[in-house]
């Protein structure tokens, strides 16, 4: 994995990654999985170029990352000219394969997203409709929890798309 080219890319997308924070909380965010978890780019496979870049870590802040049973998606951005159903489901495996295989104790995966449950787009609705999964909203944001092993057995089920995952 590239450190440079992921912090790159970052740092030149900034503004669009959505995030309702500061600059220095966004660029936060997006490091921690450079020493706390994993760290991906996704490169599109037909013209080679950095599509996206994803990251997640082990534990919560809220518990000084002692809770590493659960895996946090602390960033997944792709940018707007390579949003393709196959890359996001590609992109998912990878990252829900590499948070496996770096604990494989790993019980939930978490993320959170601008916006109130009302206003979810609809795959995140979806996701909802997982055996134990759960939302909570605080601040404008929302807080997906999915029981990890339900989300790789549904992400199985999804279409494959053409992209190639660096992590």
């Amino acid at each position: 994995m590239d450190h440079e080219a992921y912090i790159k890319f970052i740092l030149s997308n900034h503004q669009a990654l959505n995030l309702p924070y500061p600059f220095h909380v966004k660029l936060s965010f997006a490091g921690s999985p450079l020493v706390l978890g994993k760290a991906m780019l996704v490169i599109e496979e037909e013209s080679y170029e950095l599509a996206g870049a994803a990251g997640f870590v082990f534990g919560t802040g809220a518990n000084d990352h002692q809770d590493r049973h659960v895996c946090q998606a602390e960033l997944a951005f792709v940018l707007p000219e390579h949003r393709k159903i196959g890359l996001f489901v590609q992109g998912l495996r990878a990252l829900l394969d590499a948070a496996k295989e770096g604990n494989p104790e790993v019980e939930w995966f978490q993320f959170w997203c601008p916006g109130d449950r009302e206003k979810l787009p609809k795959l995140f609705i979806k996701l909802l409709s997982l055996p134990g999964a759960d939302s909570q909203t605080a601040n404008g944001m929302t807080l997906l929890r999915l029981p990890f092993a339900e989300l790789a057995a549904y992400v199985r089920t999804l279409r494959f798309g053409s992209a190639k995952v660096n992590r």
